[in-house]
């Protein structure tokens, strides 16, 4: 602490004697920053407990300071006298917490249940939070120019959803005693209801599931029918609004798909190319009672894809145009062949095999490739990651290709479902690319051995480098950097091997044609986001909030 000023030494070394007295003070592993001569930012674990014990410390002391939340300021003349009163402001955090000062990743299904939770407050049991944010604002004497923000204060949030906090903290998994450190999934919470309530408030939704219930049914019943063992690759709902019975729901669809034969039946009576044209069929068939259930009366069944989002929050009605089973038939469906993205891999395509610096670099190259396109008609970008599945794997993981839509507030667009994106691969150059890491080097022998053989990975550099934005590396030092990680063994050798999958990737682009590259990478946008299009049109439809 060398940096501070005799002034500020003096308020850490009064501050810091508190903190000592009391050892559930200081198991918080306070971490001190000033923001000023007078002012400190203080992170500790759980801040308002930490606050209450701290403040009656000072009280017991005969201290003078005045309480605001999650604020004290101290009047330290007792002790020294002239000596300026001292702003304690306590943020999450602390040297307990985890090293970025933020709270542990929340696990999706927290997030999917808190929104189900949140929604039904809203829609169902006609909760007022607009009406609770307003309140707080008032209470908190916090300028309505807060409003215009993306993000909510977070006193005014905690303030807004304190009926709601003991259940969030169940769902969560935070301690009951502790304070709520997922500020930012509130302020989606609270963005994403609204926009549900402003669309969707005269539907008169009974209830919203996330486990069990329809979600269950649905699930079970697309793999008994089709096969269809992930949900998600065929509709992405996080959570599902229901209006009606159980019983309804099943007898309508169930109503609706007599004489589509289960997968097991159809499976023996076709086959190949006969057998997924009956699947699509049947399908589509399901997808166009799910639109009936959302716009008919009653019962009432919609499925909702949530992102973390902010005030810009907005719903899109995706895939609600009923497909026909005769596919030159489906005029409104886009087609990508015929109307791309803008590619450009001179200025777009990132796939850098530099040592990175830093504490987190584990001394070798990230292990992330990047595309880039964008949407001439409306200038969205598309932005691609393409990355190991699983980056903390020492057995072998293979791609995912994950989608950022940049215009939208950089939303978060989805994975591209890995057997769709070999599908596409194959129509255009069979077996060009295979999204499976056994077929690729897994130690630096096996990476030596195909520098100039098999797969010839000097000439995949050269054909690289010329034709990407960025390498970062030379030829020997993209032997030497590969080589070195492998030879680091575990995650960092796995990673490796991701790397140089999602590099053969970038070859495979840039050796076919520029409108087949074009044409492929504006597929793998829809399909990141469920979206049907000419080429596969098979997803289920549900609304999207982000």
């Amino acid at each position: 602490m060398s940096s501070l000023t005799p002034q500020q030494n003096t308020y850490k070394t009064l501050v810091d004697n508190v903190i000592i007295s009391d050892k559930k003070l200081s198991s918080q592993g306070p971490i001190f920053k000033f923001e000023s001569g007078v002012k400190v930012l203080l992170q500790v674990l759980d801040r308002d407990a930490f606050q209450l014990l701290f403040e009656s410390y000072l009280k017991k002391q005969k201290v003078t300071y005045t309480s605001k939340p999650k604020i004290t300021i101290i009047n330290f003349e007792k002790f020294i006298p002239g000596l300026k009163p001292l702003t304690i402001r306590y943020k999450p955090g602390g040297t307990n917490a985890a090293s970025s000062g933020k709270p542990p990743k929340v696990k999706t299904a927290y997030q999917e249940r808190g929104a189900a939770y949140i929604f039904e407050q809203a829609l169902v049991h006609n909760f007022n939070y607009q009406k609770k944010v307003k309140d707080a604002m008032i209470k908190l004497k916090v300028n309505q120019v807060a409003l215009t923000k993306k993000i909510l204060p977070e006193e005014v949030l905690l303030e807004a959803f304190k009926d709601d906090l003991l259940k969030l903290k169940d769902i969560f998994e935070v301690e009951s005693s502790s304070g709520f450190p997922y500020i930012d999934w509130l302020n989606s919470f609270y963005f994403s209801q609204k926009v549900l309530l402003a669309k969707y408030s005269s539907t008169s939704f009974q209830r919203f599931e996330r486990d069990g219930g329809f979600m269950d049914y649905i699930s079970d019943y697309i793999k008994l029918k089709f096969g269809i063992s992930q949900k998600d690759t065929w509709n992405p709902a996080d959570v599902w609004a229901i209006k009606g019975t159980q019983q309804q729901i099943e007898k309508f669809i169930e109503n609706g798909m007599k004489g589509v034969d289960d997968y097991t039946v159809a499976s023996k009576k076709f086959k190949d190319v006969q057998l997924d044209n009956y699947i699509r069929a049947g399908v589509l068939k399901l997808n166009s009672l799910l639109i009936d259930l959302l716009t008919g009366r009653d019962p009432k069944v919609v499925g909702i894809s949530l992102k973390l989002t902010d005030s810009g929050a907005y719903i899109e009605e995706v895939n609600f145009d009923k497909v026909k089973e005769k596919i030159e038939q489906n005029k409104k469906l886009i087609d990508t062949v015929s109307n791309p993205f803008i590619v450009d891999p001179k200025k777009d395509f990132t796939c850098n095999f530099e040592i990175t610096q830093g504490s987190a670099s584990k001394g070798t190259f990230t292990q992330d490739v990047k595309i880039f396109a964008e949407d001439a008609n409306t200038g969205d970008g598309y932005s691609f990651q393409i990355k190991a599945n699983s980056s903390e794997s020492t057995n072998g993981s293979n791609l995912k290709f994950e989608l950022t839509i940049q215009g939208k507030g950089a939303a978060r667009g989805g994975k591209v479902p890995v057997e769709l994106v070999v599908s596409l691969v194959n129509k255009i150059r069979r077996g060009s690319f295979v999204n499976d890491y056994n077929d690729y080097p897994r130690n630096s022998k096996d990476f030596t051995d195909n520098l100039t053989k098999g797969k010839e990975y000097k000439k995949m550099f050269e054909m690289v480098k010329n034709n990407v934005k960025d390498i970062g590396v030379s030829y020997q030092e993209f032997v030497t950097n590969v080589s070195a990680a492998f030879n680091k063994e575990g995650a960092v050798a796995t990673n490796a091997t991701c790397k140089l999958m999602g590099f053969e990737f970038l070859y495979f682009l840039l050796n076919i044609k520029e409108n087949q590259m074009a044409g492929l990478i504006t597929d793998m946008a829809f399909l990141a986001q469920k979206k049907n299009i000419r080429s596969y049109d098979t997803f289920g439809p549900f609304i999207k909030i982000s």
